[in-house]
């Protein structure tokens, strides 16, 4: 019965003409309701499709997990933080009132030089002269400073780095013993 009181006629189907077949994607001519459109029926051979178990889909290896860093890697960007950590020291009120751009040119440069501040740390031999000339240069970026005052800076934080290096070195003997 439907919504509006009529009753659905449906035309009899012999067994053999059944659509009910594997394979069936399409009405069998034979059997139709009487007062449904074709649209839906369409609409009720979909929801059947729909239904239709569908085969499981494939399923990508698990993988294990890689470690991503040594721990000399972990190691050295501790020694890199550090440094950074040094040069960055006293400086955040003068960094503050720099122009964002100045900011930007400013950072850039002490990342850099820091970089180049682990390398030559990790060398055999430390060259305190060229750490001391790399800090003063990147200083030098700061507009407006004393000649006099840069080079204390760039002095008291070369004696900063090399302590560090020094003792980041002996950690790295006693560990290999």
């Amino acid at each position: 019965m439907t919504t509006n009181g009529q009753k659905k006629e449906l035309t009899p189907v012999a067994p053999a003409e059944s659509p009910v077949h594997l394979g069936a994607t399409h009405e069998h001519p034979a059997v139709q309701e009487v007062g449904k459109t074709k649209e839906t029926r369409e609409a009720a051979h979909a929801d059947a499709r729909a239904a239709e178990p569908k085969p499981p889909e494939p399923v990508a290896p698990i993988v294990p997990p890689v470690a991503v860093q040594a721990p000399a890697t972990v190691q050295e960007d501790h020694l890199v933080r550090k440094i950074e950590d040094i040069l960055a020291e006293d400086l955040t009120d003068v960094y503050l009132s720099l122009p964002l751009d100045a900011q930007v040119a400013f950072k850039s440069k002490g990342e850099q030089t820091a970089s180049k501040i682990h390398a030559l740390v990790q060398a055999a031999k430390v060259n305190a002269k060229k750490i001391f000339f790399l800090i003063r240069d990147w200083l030098k970026v700061l507009p407006g400073m004393n000649r006099f005052f840069l080079e204390q800076e760039a002095k008291i934080k070369t004696d900063k780095i090399l302590l560090v290096s020094e003792m980041e070195r002996q950690e790295r003997k006693q560990n290999d013993l």
